[in-house]
């Protein structure tokens, strides 16, 4: 049986799932400690939060934060959007730094933070031989070998555990939807890539702390998927969006050759990288992930629908710009994103 947690280290914890994760253990008594590059966020105060900033790559200071801690839930990755050298050296020998800190400290629980972007095949470049066609296959790529170093870490005596969660939603980011609620919240059509009759599962933030709990509480390993258990189609859950709003927005399909032939050549340019939801829209895929471990194994159950999840998040995203005149996301919309945006408003005119 596991040991009761006293005390956990969130790696990269300054953000959207840091905050909830602290807020999960600290609810259950769990002392938490944060590790992040960026200066302490406002909720981060808490009493019952102690911040530590520095850089993951450096062993000094990864190994004094790690210092009494029972579990490391390691978050701390590169964005996507940053340089090949600098998302290697984070996200690949950042979590190895991290592993070897753990077992030098004598703490033998860690959970790595990973992405279902690991399931995804590697994709070449037509016109430029054994080239990443983008800039999120080389991140897919890092992915990939930070969970295998760290897997290799369970043979030296730690217990490995690792989440690959479904695209995550709630209050404080709503990441891609950002482009999809602006729509909606002002009554435009809601553009669909397609017929939209694939299922594109979601994953509301408390479940997905919640589940990272459990898992940090136990003695399972290996791998570990979350997702909601109530979906619908893409079609079926944005149009219960859009009939919670009440704003007058509709959808309006996109023929589907004609998207695919589009995000294709904006993809092979380099010019936007395409959201994965965009894609399964314009592709008859769905998107699923198997829960059944961590049903079985965990005992977790997942609260919250696709379309509750999108409703909370888009309560949230009108509320915020309601009081402060924006949306107080953590993670704000980027450049690429907009561009998307800017992009399939003009496919239809």
């Amino acid at each position: 049986m596991p040991s009761a947690l006293q005390r956990v280290l969130i790696t990269g914890g300054a953000g959207f799932l840091g905050s909830h994760l602290a807020q999960s253990f600290q609810s259950r008594g769990v002392g938490v400690r944060i590790f992040d590059i960026a200066e302490r966020p406002e909720w981060a105060l808490a009493p019952y939060i102690e911040y530590i900033r520095g850089d993951i790559r450096d062993a000094r200071a990864i190994g004094r934060a790690i210092e009494s801690s029972d579990a490391v839930i390691h978050s701390a990755f590169a964005s996507p959007r940053m340089a090949p050298p600098e998302i290697e050296s984070v996200n690949v020998q950042g979590a190895l730094e991290t592993c070897k800190q753990a077992l030098a400290h004598g703490v033998r629980r860690f959970v790595l933070i990973s992405s279902t972007i690991v399931d995804k095949p590697s994709r070449v470049n037509p016109l430029l031989r054994g080239a990443a066609l983008n800039s999120l296959d080389m991140y897919r790529r890092s992915r990939v070998r930070a969970e295998a170093l760290v897997t290799d870490q369970g043979s030296r005596g730690l217990r490995i555990g690792i989440v690959r969660p479904k695209t995550f939603i709630g209050a404080g980011r709503v990441s891609a939807f950002t482009i999809i609620f602006d729509w909606i919240r002002l009554g435009k059509p809601v553009l669909l890539l397609g017929k939209g009759a694939n299922r594109y599962q979601l994953l509301e933030i408390r479940d997905m702390a919640e589940g990272i709990r459990l898992l940090a509480g136990s003695d399972a390993e290996g791998i570990f998927s979350f997702g909601a258990h109530r979906y619908g189609s893409l079609r079926e859950d944005l149009q219960s969006l859009i009939d919670h709003a009440q704003t007058g927005s509709r959808l309006r399909f996109v023929p589907e050759q004609f998207a695919r032939m589009a995000l294709r050549g904006v993809e092979l340019a380099g010019m936007v990288p395409p959201s994965e939801l965009h894609y399964m829209s314009a592709w008859d895929k769905d998107s699923i992930v198997d829960t059944s471990r961590a049903v079985q194994e965990l005992g977790w159950q997942p609260r919250w629908s696709n379309a509750e999840a999108l409703r909370n998040a888009y309560d949230w995203y009108v509320q915020s710009i309601a009081t402060t005149g924006k949306a107080q996301s953590i993670h704000a919309l980027p450049v690429s994103h907009r561009r998307l945006r800017s992009l399939l408003e003009t496919l239809l005119r």
